[in-house]
C-alpha cells in the first residue's frame, strides 16, 4: 500500500496510478516525490499537471487550477477531482463549478489576510497559528514572503485532517520549503 498526501500531488497520483492500492497522509509528513514523467510521455498533458503543481498555494493563477489545490488540501477529494478533470480535459466549467471555485479562493485569500497580523508575531519571528489548520500554511508563507519579510521564521500550526496537535514549521530565510516540521507541545504555565 502506498502512501499519497492529502494535496494536489496525491490527487495526481493517485488520477495517474487509480489501480495502486493507497491511503492518504497529512502533506507534510510524506516522504516520497513525484515525477510526472516517470508516469506519462504526453508533454501537452505534463504541462497540464504541472500547472495545478505550480499554482498550488500560489495566490495568483488560474482559478479551477488554485481551486482544485485548495480543495485537496481541505480533503474535499470529491471536488478536488472534478476541478483538477474540468481542468486536465480543457472543459469549461459550469457556472455554479466556478462559483464554488472562486468561493475556495476568495475564502483560503480572506483566512491568510486575517493570519498576517503583527499580534500572532510572539516571540520575534515565531508566528503563532495555533488556532489555524496546517493546510493553510502553505499559502501563508508564500503570501508573507511577498508581504513582510525574507527573514527566516517559524510557524506553530494546529493540526490536519490525518495529524492532531500542534506543528512547528521552520523556514530558511527567503524560503516558503519548510525546512522542518515536527510536533508541537504548547506549554501552560
Amino acid at each position: 500500500m502506498r502512501e499519497y498526501p492529502l494535496d494536489i500531488r496525491g490527487l495526481i497520483l493517485h488520477h495517474l496510478l487509480p489501480e495502486i492500492e493507497y491511503r492518504w497522509v497529512a502533506p507534510f509528513l510524506w516522504n516520497d516525490s513525484l515525477d510526472l514523467r516517470e508516469h506519462m510521455m504526453d508533454e501537452n498533458l505534463v504541462r497540464k499537471y504541472e500547472i495545478l503543481l505550480e499554482v498550488d498555494s500560489l495566490g495568483h493563477g488560474r482559478i479551477i487550477p488554485r481551486a482544485a489545490g485548495i480543495a485537496a488540501r481541505q480533503g474535499r477529494i470529491g471536488l478536488a477531482r472534478i476541478l483538477m478533470s474540468t481542468h486536465l480535459y480543457n472543459r469549461q466549467p459550469e457556472p455554479e463549478l466556478e462559483a464554488r471555485a472562486l468561493n475556495l479562493l476568495n475564502d483560503e485569500k480572506r483566512k491568510v489576510r486575517r493570519l498576517l497580523n503583527r499580534n500572532r508575531e510572539w516571540p520575534q519571528d515565531v508566528w503563532n497559528l495555533q488556532d489555524t489548520p496546517a493546510w493553510i500554511i502553505p499559502s501563508f508563507i508564500r503570501r508573507f514572503r511577498a508581504m513582510v519579510n525574507s527573514r527566516a521564521i517559524s510557524i506553530i500550526s494546529g493540526g490536519h485532517l490525518l495529524a492532531a496537535g500542534n506543528w512547528m514549521w521552520k523556514f530558511n530565510s527567503k524560503s516558503h520549503i519548510p525546512s522542518l516540521i515536527k510536533s508541537h507541545e504548547i506549554k501552560e504555565n
